[in-house]
C-alpha cells in the first residue's frame, strides 16, 4: 500500500475504525434471527445464516486491511526514524571529524563523502571560490567525479556559479536540458540530477557543496536540499578552524625557518668575529711588543719626536687590542663558549685595583675619585678577572663622560636583595629569592643620559650619541660585556641618570656565587 493512501499522522480514520465493528454487530443480529426462523421452519432460517457468514467475512477482511494499514504506517514511521537517526549520526560524526581535523584537504574530502552518504547519491563534491571570484576550484570530489579534482569551473557559466552568485540552493532534475549546466570535459558519466547549496563564512559565500544522481534514480527533494544545507552550514565552522590552523602551521614553519636562518647567521657572525679577532690580535701583539722594545731603547737610542710617534702607536695599538678583546668576549658569550673561573674573591681588593688601573684617565682630566666601602666583608664567589673588567668598564665610562675637574664616587656595601632564581624547565615561572649580596655603584657628575636614551645603554654596538662628532669614542661593547658578565654571575646591573647632573651605574653580585647549577653557566671552580 502506498504511503499517500494512509491518513495523515494524528488524524483518526473513523471509517476504518467503526466499519468492522458495525459489520460484526450486524452479523450477530442476523445470526440470531436466522436461528429463530430455522427453529420455526421458515426459509429465512437458511438465508439469514448465509448473510451472517457474508457479513462476518467482510468484517474479517476489513479488520485485516486495517491491521495491514497500521503495520505499514508503523513501518514507514520506523523507516523515517531510522533514516533520521542515520542522518543525525552522520552529521555528528562529521562534526567530530571537523573539530578534530587539522588538514584542510582531508576535511573537504570528508564533507564530500558525508554529502554523498546522506543523500544516497552517486557523486559529490566541494568547490571553493578562487581567482577573485571568477572561478570555483573543485577541492574535493567522490565517485565518478573524482577525476575533476583540482579543475576550475567558471562562475558565469555554471549552476555552481549561480549558487554562489545568488547565494541560494538549487535543485536540477534534468541537467542535460538545463541551460545553466556547465559541461566539464573529460567526465565519463551523465549528470542527470543535482542538488547544490552555498558554503558561507562570515556571511560571505566561499564555495558550494553538491551531489549528483541519486542511487535510486529519484529526483532530489526539498528535504534533501535542507539536509544538504544543514551539512553546509556545519562544514564552515570546521573549514574556518582548519584554515586558521593551517595558516598558523605555515606561519610556525616560516618562523622556524627564519629562526634557523637567524641562528645560523648569528653562529657565522660569532665565528667570523672570533676568527678575525684572533687573526688581528697576532699582528697587534707584535706591533705593541716592538713599540715597547723601541721605547725602552732596547734597539738603540730614539729622538724625542720618534718617542712621541711610538707612544702614539703603542697607545692606539693597546686601544685597538682592547676593542678586539671585547668583540672576542661578546662572540664567545653568544656562542656559549665563555666560562667563569669561580673562586673566593675580595671585591675590596678588586675595586682598589680597578681604581688604580684607571687613574691615568682621571689625572688627564683632573678628576677626583672617592671610595665609600663597607667595613663588612666584601668577599664573593666570583671570577675575579671578569669582575675587575666590569669595574674597569664602569670607571672608564664615568671618566669618559665626566668633564674636567669632575668627581667620581665608587661605593660598595654588603646587604640582602632579591635575586631572580632561573627556572630549570622551559615555561616555568621564575621566582625571586632573597640572598646575601654585595652592591657596587659608580656615581659621576657627568653629562647624564636622557630618559629616551636609557634603553640603548646595554645594547651591542650602541651609542647614546651615535653622531660622527660625538665627544666620547668607543665600540659600545663595554656596558654590554658588563651586563653579560654580571648576569653570568647570577646578578643584576642597572643605571639611573639625571641629564646635566650625572649618572649612577650599579650592579649586584650574590656572595655565594651564581644562584644556579654550575653546568648551566659553564662555570669551573
Amino acid at each position: 500500500m502506498e504511503s499517500r493512501s494512509l491518513p495523515p499522522p494524528g488524524r483518526i480514520d473513523w471509517e476504518r475504525l467503526y466499519v468492522p465493528r458495525v459489520l460484526t454487530g450486524a452479523a450477530v443480529v442476523v445470526g440470531w434471527f436466522g436461528i429463530y426462523f430455522a427453529y420455526h421452519g421458515h426459509w429465512l432460517g437458511v438465508a439469514l445464516p448465509l448473510v451472517t457468514t457474508a457479513l462476518t467475512l467482510a468484517a474479517i477482511r476489513r479488520a485485516d486491511a486495517m491491521v495491514r494499514a497500521r503495520s505499514e504506517r508503523l513501518r514507514l514511521a520506523l523507516d523515517a526514524a531510522g533514516a533520521r537517526n542515520r542522518e543525525l549520526e552522520r552529521l555528528r560524526h562529521l562534526a567530530a571529524t571537523l573539530l578534530a581535523g587539522t588538514d584542510l584537504t582531508g576535511l573537504v574530502q570528508e564533507v564530500a563523502l558525508a554529502a554523498v552518504d546522506l543523500l544516497k547519491a552517486e557523486s559529490g563534491g566541494v568547490a571553493l571560490v578562487v581567482e577573485e571570484g571568477r572561478f570555483l576550484k573543485v577541492a574535493a570530489a567522490t565517485g565518478p567525479l573524482a577525476a575533476t579534482l583540482g579543475r576550475l569551473v567558471p562562475v558565469d557559466e555554471s549552476l555552481l556559479g549561480t549558487v554562489v552568485t545568488n547565494d541560494t540552493p538549487i535543485i536540477s532534475n534534468d541537467m542535460d536540458a538545463d541551460p545553466g549546466s556547465y559541461k566539464m570535459p573529460g567526465i565519463g558519466i551523465s549528470l542527470r540530477t543535482a542538488a547544490m547549496v552555498p558554503l558561507r563564512s562570515a556571511g560571505v559565500v566561499i564555495g558550494t557543496v553538491s551531489v549528483y544522481n541519486r542511487r535510486d534514480r529519484r529526483p532530489f527533494s526539498d528535504h534533501d536540499l535542507r539536509l544538504l544545507q544543514i551539512l553546509g552550514d556545519q562544514v564552515v565552522v570546521g573549514l574556518d578552524r582548519a584554515a586558521v590552523l593551517e595558516e598558523s602551521q605555515r606561519n610556525e614553519r616560516a618562523l622556524a625557518a627564519k629562526n634557523a636562518e637567524l641562528q645560523r647567521a648569528t653562529q657565522l657572525k660569532s665565528e667570523f668575529l672570533a676568527n678575525m679577532s684572533h687573526e688581528l690580535r697576532t699582528p697587534l701583539n707584535s706591533i705593541i711588543g716592538f713599540s715597547d722594545l723601541i721605547l725602552s731603547e732596547g734597539a738603540g737610542r730614539i729622538s724625542d719626536q720618534q718617542r712621541d710617534f711610538l707612544e702614539s702607536v703603542l697607545r692606539n695599538g693597546k686601544h685597538l687590542l682592547d676593542l678586539i678583546n671585547s668583540v672576542l668576549d661578546v662572540s664567545k658569550i653568544e656562542a656559549g663558549r665563555m666560562t667563569l673561573t669561580l673562586s673566593r674573591t675580595d671585591l675590596r681588593e678588586a675595586i682598589v685595583g680597578a681604581v688604580a688601573d684607571t687613574a691615568s684617565l682621571r689625572s688627564a682630566k683632573q678628576q677626583q675619585c672617592a671610595l665609600q666601602l663597607d667595613e663588612a666583608s666584601l668577599h664573593v664567589i666570583a671570577d675575579g678577572v671578569r669582575v675587575r673588567q666590569v669595574l674597569f668598564n664602569l670607571l672608564s665610562n664615568a671618566s669618559k663622560f665626566t668633564s674636567e675637574g669632575g668627581a667620581i664616587t665608587l661605593a660598595a656595601m654588603r646587604t640582602r636583595a632579591p635575586i631572580e632564581l632561573p627556572s630549570e624547565r622551559a615555561g616555568e615561572e621564575r621566582r625571586m629569592v632573597t640572598h646575601d649580596v654585595v652592591w657596587v655603584s659608580v656615581l659621576d657628575t657627568g653629562i647624564g643620559i636622557k630618559s629616551e636614551d636609557m634603553p640603548k645603554l646595554f645594547e651591542e654596538f650602541s651609542q647614546v650619541d651615535s653622531s660622527a662628532g660625538r665627544r666620547a669614542q668607543g665600540s659600545g661593547l663595554g656596558l654590554v660585556l658588563s651586563k653579560k658578565f654580571v648576569e653570568m654571575h647570577g646578578g643584576t646591573i642597572g643605571a639611573e641618570s639625571v641629564p646635566g647632573k650625572g649618572s649612577s651605574f650599579w650592579f649586584i653580585l650574590p656572595t655565594e656565587g651564581p644562584v644556579r647549577r654550575a653546568a648551566s653557566v659553564g662555570a669551573s671552580a
